[in-house]
Parts: structure tokens; sequence; C-alpha cells
């Protein structure tokens, strides 16, 4: 099956990558370093192609309020976009336990939007709430 991950070369995606590739997955990593970037859009209709599965965890570059809000706001939106044009069979999502409760957080409040619009979206979906990560503690 082909997996398009976005943010794979990032913290999360530099781990699954190889272990979807070990359960004999085509694990596609899709990041602005290897061409395809969720915010402008770019390289996301080629990534796309073929895909049955899009996993999502991709992170804002900043954390400041309106930086990280509008980073999951559009490219939750272009995700959903291309993979409606694309085909894609289902969206999964990673984002955090408990985001819901900690509304005075910013980057909590984006999260809970990011849900809400891939909640709202054509495309069948999992919204995979983890525990924060302990590489975020300093």
């Amino acid at each position: 099956m082909r997996i398009v991950v976005i943010g794979g070369s990032g913290l999360i995606g530099k781990k699954l990558v190889p272990i979807l590739r070990q359960k004999g997955h085509d694990a596609v990593v899709a990041s602005p370093s290897s061409g395809v970037n969720a915010l402008t859009g770019e390289g996301l209709a080629g990534a796309l192609t073929g895909a049955s599965v899009v996993v999502d965890v991709s992170n804002s570059p900043s954390f400041e309020d309106a930086a990280v809000m509008e980073f999951f706001d559009t490219s939750t939106r272009n995700l959903l976009a291309a993979e409606t044009a694309a085909g894609v069979k289902h969206h999964v999502a990673l984002s955090v336990v408990g985001a819901d409760r900690m509304l005075d957080s910013g980057y909590m409040r984006a999260k809970v939007a990011q849900e809400a619009l891939i909640k709202a979206g054509k495309v069948p979906y999992t919204i995979v709430r983890a525990t924060q990560f302990f590489e975020f503690l300093g």
C-alpha cells in the first residue's frame, strides 16, 4: 500500500517511515526537504498520486499563537483538498491527548481546529491523540 507521510523527515516521521517500509508498505517521505510543502501546496498533487493513505505528522515551524493556527488550518485544508482530488482513501492525523481541555494554549487550539477540519472533510479519517513527547520537555 502506498502511504504518504506528511512530515516524513521530522521527529515522528523519520521513525514512522522505516516501520511502514518494514511492514511492506510503499512509504513516501513528504516534507519541504523532499519538495512537498503542505502549507503552500507545492508538490502535494504529485506526492499523493496513487496513495491510499496519508499520515500527517507535520508540525508548525512556529509555536506563536497566530502562526501555529495558520499552519494547521492552511496545511490541513491543502491536504484534504489534494487527497480528495487524488482519491486518497484514508487520512490519519497525529494530535495531542487532552488538546480540547487545554484551550489556553494557542498550539492546542490549533490542533483542535485541525481535528475539526478533518472531521468535516470528505476523506475518511483517524485522529490519533498521543501524549506529548519527552523531546519537547526542554
